[in-house]
């Protein structure tokens, strides 16, 4: 049984689209939601999975939140329903917009957050995804992001998105375990109790997906703790002297 009601809905979705896309002979897509935590859905509650009419697809390579599309078909970057925004803001000197800033903008003109992708900083503002029938709402009515009010959108292709490279700092660490618990008290300079009690309040998630306490990460894992920040996990480089694991994560700044 589901109690979670976004997972509910997503998987209501889902065995709707399976059905249609199969029936129908189309495709069909969902809203944006993380890309693990959809995986983790489909593995957790979806059964049988048919992975040859399964993709995902945020509008560029490395996309965290992405679009599923459900197609007996593979799908081309044009079939998919989302544009990329890009949107320029004139700040002048003063504190650069961040996130938070354009995410708060689109979610003041109405918009649901399962509308919009990622939202990519950049020297002039941001590129924004978002699902193609929500473009011309947002060209004509976004009117300021911040207190900046000289702004001008325009819609590109998906490969005119230049990312920019996001901003880390390597470290290594030293743990008992491999324990969610314990990588985030190490990594965000916390204890453990505290990393507990934080896990306990769904404030830490792993790849998008809530996790226990005891959940053991791996390399490649992505964990975020609410508050905190995002951290990704490297390589484990083998044992110290006193038998502890040292690992190296990548801590987002």
């Amino acid at each position: 049984m589901i109690s979670d009601m976004q997972e509910k809905l997503f998987m209501k979705s889902y065995i709707e689209y399976l059905k249609k896309a199969e029936y129908q002979n189309r495709a069909f897509f969902t809203d944006f939601y993380n890309r693990d935590w959809m995986a983790q859905m489909l593995k957790q509650y979806g059964g049988f999975v048919p992975s040859h009419m399964i993709f995902y697809f945020g509008g560029y390579e490395g996309a965290e939140r992405q679009m599923m599309g459900i197609s007996p078909y593979e799908l081309g970057e044009d079939e998919w329903p989302m544009v990329c925004l890009k949107i320029e803001v004139k700040t002048g000197i003063g504190k650069a917009l961040t996130h938070r800033d354009f995410l708060g903008a689109l979610l003041g003109l109405g918009i649901v957050r399962e509308a919009i992708g990622d939202i990519i900083l950049a020297p002039f503002g941001a590129y924004v995804i978002l699902e193609a029938q929500m473009a011309d709402y947002v060209s004509y009515s976004l009117a300021s992001v911040g207190r900046y009010q000289n702004i001008s959108l325009s819609s590109i292709s998906f490969n005119e998105i230049e990312p920019l490279k996001p901003n880390t700092k390597t470290m290594q660490v030293t743990v008992a375990s491999l324990r969610m618990d314990a990588i985030i008290a190490a990594a965000f300079g916390i204890s453990r109790t505290t990393a507990a009690k934080l896990i306990a309040a769904d404030k830490a998630k792993c790849n998008g997906v809530s996790m226990q306490v005891s959940y053991q990460v791996k390399e490649g894992d992505t964990v975020t703790l609410r508050g905190y920040g995002k951290i990704k996990i490297g390589p484990m480089l083998g044992m110290s002297k006193k038998e502890k694991l040292r690992i190296v994560i990548d801590k987002y700044i």
